[in-house]
């Protein structure tokens, strides 16, 4: 029974060191994909400009939705400049980084004046709960 037990171990560990072996030639011998495109210093501005502009809607909406209630009014915020993002990234055919990069940048670029911000609401309990 030994002897019988000491082959099935070994062949297994045969099969593992066949199957890394196998995953170690295909990672080598794959091609890889092309690099990513990513924004230039002119389009990382004019993409910051245009997130700037559309904000003041997005939070008028928002605060229209979302009465009273600051945090929710952030996170639809939030859902519409992802939702911008998105889809300015497949138009540009950039990855979604490089346009949340130039709307961040933007907003370091100079100081943030209402009725944009630069900051997240607390999370409380919304006021018709109470």
């Amino acid at each position: 029974m030994g002897r019988h037990w000491r082959r099935a171990s070994l062949a297994g560990w045969l099969a593992f060191a066949l199957c890394g072996a196998t995953a170690v030639v295909r990672a080598a011998t794959s091609e890889r994909p092309p690099p990513e495109r990513r924004l230039s210093p002119a389009e990382r501005a004019e993409v910051g400009r245009a997130a700037a502009a559309e904000e003041p809607g997005w939070r008028l909406r928002s605060r229209h939705s979302f009465p009273g209630d600051d945090w929710s009014q952030d996170d639809d915020f939030s859902a519409s400049e992802r939702s911008w993002a998105m889809s300015e990234a497949s138009r540009r055919g950039v990855p979604v980084a490089e346009v949340f990069g130039a709307i961040d940048a933007e907003l370091h670029s100079a100081p943030v004046l209402p009725p944009r911000k630069a900051t997240a609401s607390p999370c409380k309990p919304r006021p018709f709960y109470d």
